[in-house]
């Protein structure tokens, strides 16, 4: 490209960029509105009562489930001027910033502390958007396309199946860098500067930090194949010193997110994340033969977002294939374009490395041997879901796509004939299976599926137009942008902020009834982590992990991810988890023992005991004994938290017995809680929130150990008479991955001054 048209060329190509993503958020924007699925919100007791029943688009309940109530929880507590590095509000207390599924270090989270919600899932789905487009049409520029071609791969890759479909989700904080990573590489390859391989370093540590492991995986591991790639196509001479670089930008890459990674690491030391993984066997998770029609017609099988989802049916697609999982779409003329470049410039290296990328992406999706086995085998990918990778192909079918619009010849017509010829094959197939079960489906629901067979026979045409004529070539872009936003418009439904989750006269009850102790829901009452968006503790909880000696304290073992499943009954020891009060929802009966009384019957039914569960006691004597046997003995039944204390560490017992007592939490927040204890003898402050490494612990003004109680509990000696203890979490790790950050900042500071310089 010439110099003097670089900077209009990179202008147009924002303006493009910027004016796709603008169109796809624009809906929000026009109802002064948010990117918030609440319109799932009404399928979860007490919202259930109090919300209109709405499409909406029930696939991406998860983020109400579980993100929303975290990003909340992490605005509110910045804004109260604390890093949030303990949570709490859910299953007796968890890591929060080792939680990487918060983004707590993502920069892109740090716009919620001066935008609202409802701006901020705006802003970020814009930013995301753009961001993946934007690169990836600068990625283009790098390897000698021009505008049109650079534009046409960035609009493609930034309103793809993946981007669109996992817009609100972490896994696109991780993707949208995947362009990114390839610019950087390709620029730090040509210019073999200090400066650009501190570009590379920023770009890996994002990726580290952005919030979804496995798809942060899945990004490095496909920057990696192009980084040896790239050695590959340099003389043998160069080859070591490029490597060494990246090498070195990797390593300062892992020192900047040290903070972040370090915590995370010891978070799935202690917890069940391993046994989960096994238990779920993601690497064996493929899409069906027939979700390969998905590529060609998204909507055919329908869509939570637009309707007819009863047509999946007949596509045999299941809960592991839904309009989630089947995010490849990435439009036809994308794939037609991406055809053209295979079968014209197939010669080019850069060609068949994208070709590769994205079969690769499309074999792993629908599990071609001997692909699965090869997951199971390799650490790190064995707990990803390889359906993900659809992600690269999408990506490299973009970049493709970019190549074919930059070619000004004639198509041939047998490229034409063979293109129309397999959507016309498509397009048959759907009719006939809609046709064979239409004796199953309203007439809506076949209008529907023929809608987008006549939807597709048009994009076929304007593909067909764009490969036969040359000058048609020109619009493939903006033909390229109009097809995905008619799929993607409507997946990321909006609504106002006053819809997320509203207070109800339940919930305040609940938070009235829980005092110092904490609530559990039965049945689909008060989904787990939704508590924490109302102020709530809630005994149940859904995380990045769960700690394992918590999971191991309620069901006995580890290994289940949805631990704390639907449940019709209390647990078997409330007062171990301090449960102080009950939900359930009016339509739900509970089995509810003796001693259980309602408050308050509403949109929700609230029980408390006739002794709640407290969350701090006195314990006139503790024994020591191996976790085994611990854990049998808190399981029992018969066991009484203010009886008598377990103690399963490597410490002895003090010989204490006979103490009486009481306690009361003065003060709470996030990783600081203040105790004020009273006892007629020396004895024992049990407090029933996690135990987890970096709890601190002072009694009186005097730093005390922090003993690991009744299995998963923490716990302090304490002398006759008044007492003040005080826990204080204090992540270890962090300050330690903090210094390597240092280290690494000043490194890639004087890596940057000596490209200034030379």
């Amino acid at each position: 490209m010439a110099p003097h048209r670089r900077i209009p060329d990179l202008v147009f190509i924002a303006a493009a960029i910027g004016a796709a993503a603008l169109v796809l958020v624009s809906p929000a924007l026009i109802r002064g509105e948010g990117l918030l699925p609440v319109g799932s919100l009404w399928r979860v007791p007490p919202w259930s009562l109090r919300l209109p029943i709405t499409a909406g688009n029930g696939l991406l309940i998860d983020q109400l489930l579980e993100f929303w109530p975290w990003r909340l929880f992490w605005r509110s507590e910045m804004l109260a001027g604390r890093f949030p590095f303990w949570n709490p509000l859910i299953a007796c207390g968890v890591p929060f910033a080792a939680n990487p599924q918060t983004a707590s270090f993502f920069p892109l989270t740090y716009l919620l502390l001066v935008l609202s919600p409802v701006l901020w899932s705006v802003a970020a789905a814009f930013i995301k958007i753009f961001v993946a487009g934007y690169f990836t049409a600068l990625y283009l520029l790098r390897l000698g396309a021009g505008r049109r071609g650079a534009v046409q791969a960035g609009v493609v890759f930034a309103l793809c199946g993946f981007m669109i479909a996992w817009l609100g989700h972490p896994h696109t904080n991780a993707i949208c860098m995947l362009p990114v990573l390839f610019w950087g590489v390709s620029r730090a390859f040509d210019l073999a500067t200090p400066r650009s391989w501190v570009v590379v370093s920023l770009g890996i540590a994002m990726v580290l930090v952005s919030g979804h492991p496995p798809t942060a995986i899945h990004v490095l591991v496909a920057a990696t194949a192009y980084m040896a790639f790239r050695a590959f196509l340099l003389p043998a001479a160069q080859r070591g010193s490029r490597l060494s670089a990246a090498g070195l930008a990797a390593i300062a890459a892992l020192a900047l997110a040290a903070p972040s990674l370090l915590l995370t690491l010891e978070y799935i030391s202690w917890s069940s994340t391993g046994a989960s993984a096994a238990h779920l066997n993601r690497w064996s998770t493929h899409l069906p033969v027939m979700a390969v029609l998905q590529l060609v017609m998204p909507l055919s099988a329908g869509s939570p977002a637009h309707g007819a989802e009863v047509l999946q049916a007949i596509f045999g697609l299941g809960p592991q294939a839904n309009f989630l999982e089947r995010a490849g779409w990435i439009g036809l003329p994308a794939l037609g374009l991406a055809a053209w470049a295979l079968a014209a410039r197939w010669r080019e290296p850069h060609v068949r490395f994208h070709a590769g990328l994205a079969g690769f992406g499309l074999a792993a999706a629908f599990g071609l041997p001997p692909l699965p086995r090869l997951w199971n085998l390799l650490p790190g990918l064995s707990s990803t879901n390889p359906v993900r990778l659809l992600a690269l192909f999408c990506f490299g079918v973009a970049v493709l796509s970019g190549f074919g619009a930059e070619n000004d010849r004639r198509a041939p017509v047998r490229l034409s004939a063979v293109f129309a010829m397999a959507v016309v094959t498509a397009v048959i197939a759907v009719t006939l299976m809609v046709y064979s079960a239409g004796a199953l489906l309203t007439a809506s629901e076949i209008g529907f599926s023929y809608g987008q067979t006549a939807a597709v026979i048009i994009e076929a045409g304007a593909v067909c137009a764009i490969l036969m004529i040359p000058a048609a070539r020109r619009w493939a872009p903006l033909i390229s942008a109009v097809f995905l936003l008619r799929v993607g418009l409507g997946v990321n439904p909006t609504a106002s902020s006053s819809l997320l989750y509203p207070l109800t006269p339940g919930t305040e009850a609940l938070a009235n009834a829980q005092g110092e102790g904490r609530v559990i829901g039965l049945g689909a009452a008060l989904a787990p982590d939704t508590g924490m968006a109302l102020g709530v503790r809630d005994a149940r909880g859904r995380d990045f992990a769960s700690l394992r000696r918590y999971e191991e304290l309620v069901t006995g073992r580890a290994g289940d991810f949805d631990f704390f499943q639907l449940s019709a009954q209390p647990p078997s020891n409330p007062q171990l988890l301090g449960i102080s009060a009950l939900a359930a929802s009016p339509k739900f009966r509970p089995n509810i023992r003796d001693g259980w009384k309602p408050v308050f019957s509403g949109d929700l039914i609230v029980y408390r005991p006739a002794q709640p569960g407290r969350r701090v006691l006195v314990v006139p004597q503790a024994v020591a004994m191996l976790p085994t046997q611990a854990l049998v003995a808190v399981r029992s039944p018969d066991f009484d938290p203010k009886r008598e204390m377990v103690l399963d560490d490597w410490f002895d017992a003090p010989a204490m017995a006979g103490a009486y007592g009481d306690a009361h939490i003065v003060s709470e927040v996030a990783g600081r809680v203040k105790i004020q204890a009273w006892s007629d003898r020396p004895g024992w402050l049990l407090f029933l929130d996690s135990w987890y490494p970096g709890w601190r612990a002072e009694v009186n003004g005097v730093p005390t150990a922090v003993r690991r109680a009744d299995y998963a509990f923490r716990a302090v000696p304490i002398p006759a008479g008044a007492s003040v203890v005080n826990f204080t979490y204090v992540p270890f790790w962090f300050w330690i991955g903090l210094a390597f950050s240092a280290f690494a900042v000043v490194g890639l500071t004087y890596a940057w001054r000596q490209s200034a310089t030379t």
